[in-house]
């Protein structure tokens, strides 16, 4: 009994210390896959991309500033031009500010 008591003990510490991160979104992959394509670096933006995950998650901004910026790197300038002008006022002018900030946070490969 003592060895299952123990058995469990390791096995509940072993789990705790490698904590999971979440699945990534289809936004997420394919934001990532359009900054590859267009010839960015596969760390840098994947690092972009969790960036705008970690503002979404946090409620920092509108979940529509995704959808326009992967419609922009898709070329559809007009379609992301409609969500962003859709938004509120301040939203416009602040929310891409947070994730041109955030975003500069990642590092430019050489």
């Amino acid at each position: 009994m003592t060895r299952v008591l123990a058995l469990a003990a390791l096995v509940l510490a072993v789990s705790a210390c490698g904590e999971s991160k979440p699945p990534l979104t289809p936004e997420h992959v394919e934001l990532a896959k359009l900054c590859v394509d267009g010839g960015g670096d596969q760390a840098h933006c994947e690092c972009q991309a969790t960036k705008v995950d970690e503002l979404l998650a946090a409620g920092e901004i509108n979940p529509k500033i995704q959808e326009a910026l992967i419609l922009q790197a898709q070329g559809k300038e007009d379609e992301a031009d409609a969500i962003m002008l859709a938004l509120p006022y301040n939203e416009r002018f602040e929310h891409p500010s947070l994730v041109a900030v955030r975003q500069l946070e990642c590092e430019t490969p050489n």
